[in-house]
């Protein structure tokens, strides 16, 4: 006697609440995100409009940031955990120094945040800040 094979249907997973679920799971996951907030230099400029100021030469303190990532400060070389203090010294001996700031156009940009970091934890208000052109601008 033989005996027939029954064909057993495949075994089947419901589908219907996939999209239930997908749908659950992108909520989590966009809720528990932490996105990262785009951080930028603080910056308060003058108002529009604004006239320029001539200053002399004598209450300016010419910081540069070069492309291999070396500042000088008045031509002078300096290392960046030393320029916070030459800063406070240079303000303190003239109350109304301008630190104007230049960066060359292929500098590391963290040398130059860097840079500006130090000369604001210096307590510097009035600051300049631009590309260095390769030759003393004064």
């Amino acid at each position: 006697m033989q005996f027939k094979k029954r064909v057993k249907a495949p075994p089947d997973i419901p589908q219907a609440s996939t999209a239930d679920v997908a749908f659950l799971l992108l909520i989590f996951f966009i809720s528990t995100t932490v996105f990262d907030v785009n951080q930028a230099l603080t910056l308060i400029l003058p108002p529009k409009g604004a006239k320029s100021v001539k200053v002399s030469i004598k209450n300016v303190a010419r910081i540069v940031v070069y492309d291999s990532g070396t500042i000088t400060i008045d031509g002078q070389p300096i290392a960046l955990d030393r320029l916070e203090q030459e800063v406070q010294a240079r303000i303190a001996a003239n109350d109304k120094l301008v630190i104007s700031l230049e960066t060359a156009p292929k500098a590391p940009y963290g040398m130059m945040v860097s840079a500006l970091d130090k000369i604001k934890l210096a307590q510097a208000t009035r600051i300049s800040l631009g590309l260095y052109a390769g030759q003393q601008k004064y």
